[in-house]
């Protein structure tokens, strides 16, 4: 078992240089956003900067990178979560890194049992594969019908398995992949494969998926108490499929950043709010078209900070725990509670998102490897069959 938890930074990286003004003639942040405020060459000088903190993450203790993949969106620009974990891996020399993740239902599965096997293989084993369903964008904007999504992402996942735990070469016909020979050459270092980490916001569906195969579930930012009731159903389905699940079973996903004062922190901290605000606009269709999650998952939804029912200030993302901003000490208590109450093995701290400055970020990172990151591994975690848990 875990004894203490993990903590990893992640950076959006956003087009920064995109305004109000911009977004505010658009109905959606997203779809109909016009690619033509993007500037290629603004656009080089963030990814080095991004690329310049993941190294100062490294180089201060950070215990892992954690980075995703989004389409169509100015808030985060990935495209392709492998590009960005293969740069992470020639930068960096000892954190893990967790993609978080690819998005399945859009991807080649051979191409992508590949590409991972490479960055496990450049990295010297320090991938965590993570997977998902992607956003209802990501599916729109990949023409695929929506009902289909849960289905597509599980036969990509099980093919990806096979192609790193039976030997090729092998015939794959499923009901969306058909393959007559499957024979990827390369293969991870990690046997039988890199760990599997599987995360959501709010559908049971997706807990009991992962628990029912041993992943790692990681909540992105739900509030504490429906956190809470994710996290119980993961237990229970283990217990049911026939282990003791613990810390390194769960993990926690919110905004976070360290400044040298509570006053400047604030300041800072408010530049999360630019992504918040912008990320889920638009058409209901657009973000929860029919089909593409059960209703469970949808009214679930609306318990989730910043959701689409419950549109919070900045104070109230604090007083909830999915904005966490301040000065070393303030932080570390903040954090302590939130390890406190949910026991997770990984926490993932959104450090770079918005209009947040480089320089702000860069200093954040200082100070959470330095003094945040080290009263945190001081924290015991505890095993999840006790009482109070």
């Amino acid at each position: 078992m875990k004894d203490h938890v993990d903590v990893y930074f992640h950076s959006q990286q956003p087009y920064s240089h995109v305004k109000e003004e911009d977004i505010s003639r658009y109905d959606s942040g997203r779809l109909d956003f016009p690619n033509t405020y993007f500037d290629p060459e603004k656009a080089h000088a963030l990814y080095n900067q991004y690329h310049e903190q993941y190294v100062l993450a490294d180089e201060e203790g950070v215990d892992g990178i954690m980075t995703n993949e989004h389409h169509s969106a100015f808030w985060n620009m990935k495209p392709s979560a492998n590009l960005d974990a293969a740069v992470i891996c020639k930068i960096t020399h000892k954190v893990k890194i967790a993609i978080l993740g690819n998005i399945l239902p859009i991807s080649d599965p051979v191409r992508m049992a590949e590409e991972l096997a490479m960055l496990d293989c450049y990295s010297g084993g320090r991938l965590v594969s993570g997977f998902v369903r992607g956003g209802a964008v990501e599916t729109l904007v990949a023409g695929l019908d929506p009902t289909e999504n849960r289905e597509r992402f599980e036969e990509a996942h099980d093919l990806i398995m096979q192609c790193w735990t039976k030997p090729g070469p092998f015939r794959w016909e499923g009901k969306y992949y058909h393959r007559r020979i499957v024979n990827p050459w390369v293969l991870p270092i990690q046997k039988p494969h890199p760990p599997i980490w599987f995360p959501g916001g709010s559908s049971p569906e997706s807990v009991m998926w992962a628990a029912n195969r041993g992943y790692t579930y990681v909540n992105l930012g739900a509030l504490m108490d429906l956190t809470l009731e994710l996290k119980q159903i993961y237990i229970d389905t283990a217990h049911q499929a026939g282990f003791n699940p613990g810390p390194e079973h769960f993990g926690y996903q919110l905004r976070a950043v360290v400044a040298d004062t509570d006053e400047k922190a604030q300041e800072i901290g408010r530049g999360f709010l630019w992504n918040v605000e912008h990320r889920m606009r638009g058409p209901a269709e657009h973000n929860d078209p029919p089909g593409y999650q059960s209703r469970v998952a949808s009214e679930l939804n609306r318990r989730r900070a910043g959701g689409p029912a419950r549109r919070m200030t900045y104070e109230d993302l604090q007083e909830v725990g999915a904005i966490v901003v301040g000065s070393p000490d303030t932080v570390i208590k903040k954090l302590a509670n939130t390890v406190e109450q949910l026991n997770p093995g990984y926490l993932i701290l959104i450090g770079s998102d918005g209009s947040i400055a480089h320089k702000d970020v860069m200093r954040s990172i200082e100070l959470l490897g330095r003094e945040v990151i080290p009263a945190l591994h001081e924290i015991k975690l505890q095993a999840y069959d006790s009482p109070n848990l």
